[in-house]
């Protein structure tokens, strides 16, 4: 009985010790509207090559099974006359080896879209699911590393076109950013 109280108080430590590390990071990167997007609604290619830029942060907690609160803008969202703020709550799966941390994440938020009214309608504000995974690269002086990221986002049911045509929206993120560990 005195070893499992010890393997227990052990797992139990071991755990909290994950949770309170921790990192930040500052992005930016690009977005690129994905191939099943408006272009499948719509019938016009004008938005399939056109990209805009993140920028935000990610607050994550814990190495192997963690959690990731992110915000982004994009001031460009996928045409020149939108932008967007997206916010997202992932849960994080990583492999620390050292000083780095290949992982996977999956989540969900929401984004918020506004400005002039053309190929896209303002979509508001909207319900989004994310998927992807990156590099931590940490402590390369002192606590300060790299992480690189790409992600999916999906945002199902939306309205486009004169029609209101109801479709989804997939974009692919790539990011690149300054880490701050603990």
């Amino acid at each position: 009985m005195h070893r499992t109280t010890l393997l227990i108080i052990a797992t139990f430590l071991a755990m909290c010790t994950q949770l309170f590390s921790g990192d930040a990071t500052f992005y930016g990167g690009a977005q690129n509207p994905g191939a099943l997007n408006f272009d499948n609604a719509l019938g016009v290619s004008s938005l399939s090559n056109q990209s805009g830029a993140v920028f935000g942060a990610r607050f994550s907690g814990g190495q192997v099974l963690g959690f990731e609160w992110s915000a982004g803008v994009s001031p460009n969202f996928l045409e020149s006359s939108q932008w967007a703020f997206n916010t997202q709550t992932n849960l994080v799966i990583g492999i620390p080896a050292e000083k780095l941390i290949p992982y996977v994440t999956l989540g969900a938020g929401f984004i918020r879209t506004g400005g002039a009214v053309t190929v896209i309608r303002d979509i508001g504000s909207r319900f989004t699911i994310n998927y992807g995974g990156g590099l931590k690269i940490r402590n390369l002086a002192g606590p300060i590393g790299v992480r690189f990221d790409i992600r999916g986002y999906t945002v199902p049911r939306i309205s486009v076109g004169p029609a209101n045509l109801q479709t989804h929206l997939n974009f692919l993120e790539s990011t690149i950013g300054l880490l701050f560990s603990w």
